[in-house]
């Protein structure tokens, strides 16, 4: 397929998105009128949606089209776990970035979060005290904080990231002494307690903590590999 076919698919899309008469999870033209449309053949339309499929922007349902999609978060996971493979990335470099988007996202927890949500992430931190699903209630909680900030590029990145790491997490929790558990616990309870008082400065601290002990995980995980 030519570059400049796959680029009058984008931009015709992209104009139908601008113009209100696209959304996510409307279906799209059908292959035969976009290649009428475009004055392209139908394999270079194929080809074009097949490849912005396979960036998280188009979802083909089979015997019944192509459809708006917003499933980027699953596409730049794919790509992370081949870093990962390819040696290119790892997860200490990925715990990083984890560090930085939870950092940022805590700064607008102040303004944005109801008295429900810290309702919430009161039951979440009790359950990640009671029960042995500590992995499930750890992702559960930060994700109540990211959805706080209503950053939807940070909610995309934190979750591919998330995904990526979700193996990981599983096996400190798994493999991690009851004090090392504690301790990760009582992270996130120092953190909720920030919110709580309202105290921004020792937030920030709580959460840098929290991944220090992750970091430290991941290089005890690293040397038994």
């Amino acid at each position: 397929m030519e570059d400049r076919g796959y680029i009058l698919v984008l931009e015709y899309i992209k104009e139908l998105i601008i113009s209100g008469n696209l959304s996510v999870g409307d279906k799209l033209p059908t292959e035969r009128k976009l290649s009428e449309t475009l004055s392209l053949s139908r394999n270079t339309i194929r080809d074009a949606i097949r490849i912005m499929g396979s960036m998280g922007f188009i979802e083909s349902r089979q015997g019944s089209g192509n459809y708006l999609s917003n499933k980027i978060s699953g596409n730049i996971s794919a790509t992370i776990n081949f870093m990962l493979l390819l040696e290119q990335s790892n997860f200490t470099e990925i715990n990083q970035i984890r560090r930085a988007i939870a950092l940022e996202c805590f700064r607008h927890v102040f303004t944005k979060c109801t008295d429900r949500e810290i309702k919430l992430l009161q039951k979440v931190v009790t359950k990640m005290e009671q029960c042995h699903r500590e992995s499930h209630y750890d992702k559960l909680f930060h994700d109540i904080i990211l959805h706080i900030s209503q950053n939807k590029l940070m909610i995309s990145m934190m979750n591919a990231l998330s995904n990526v790491c979700c193996t990981l997490i599983d096996n400190i929790f798994f493999s991690a002494t009851a004090e090392t558990k504690n301790t990760i616990i009582n992270s996130h309870k120092e953190i909720l307690n920030c919110i709580i008082n309202r105290n921004e400065l020792a937030g920030y601290a709580a959460i840098n903590h929290h991944y220090d002990l992750v970091d430290k995980e991941i290089l005890k995980w690293k040397a038994v590999l």
